[in-house]
């Protein structure tokens, strides 16, 4: 198993870039940190390069259906990665058929259609914005 590091060194700076750039409110977040200030225990891990592309932000997930539309139907996902791959190398370098087989709505297509699951389709309506929940709750909320 490879460690930290050395993962860190077998990506391709174009590959982590695309990772930060797919993730943009992570830089929103810091940069809120750093306006209020410190407050409460010092932060002892710094944050690191994003790792894992975002695929379903607006600016990748346009390409995404530009090239579904070129593969044409039947949806196939590794037609959908080689069209991606046509239209720009570069960004979907890492993007592999079996990501995109998981977008694809199995049921749909063992009736002969071809659409995206309900999640990917939610997924890409919030965009960049991040999932999770919000655990803290204020002392004047009501917790009924």
């Amino acid at each position: 198993m490879l460690s930290l590091e050395e993962r860190d060194t077998t990506t391709s700076p174009s590959t982590l870039q695309l990772a930060e750039d797919s993730r943009p409110h992570r830089q929103f977040k810091e940069d809120g940190r750093a306006k209020r200030g410190p407050s409460g225990r010092k932060r002892q891990n710094i944050q690191g390069n994003a790792r894992y592309v975002n695929w379903l932000s607006p600016f990748l997930w346009n390409q995404i259906e530009t090239a579904t539309r070129r593969a044409g139907k039947p949806w196939s996902p590794g037609a959908i990665v080689k069209e991606a791959k046509r239209l720009n190398p570069t960004a979907f370098a890492t993007l592999t058929p079996q990501v995109v087989g998981w977008w694809i709505d199995s049921d749909a297509k063992k009736c002969g259609k071809s659409r995206w699951t309900k999640t990917v389709l939610d997924r890409v309506k919030e965009g960049n914005s991040p999932g999770g929940q919000t655990t803290q709750i204020g002392i004047l909320v009501s917790q009924i």
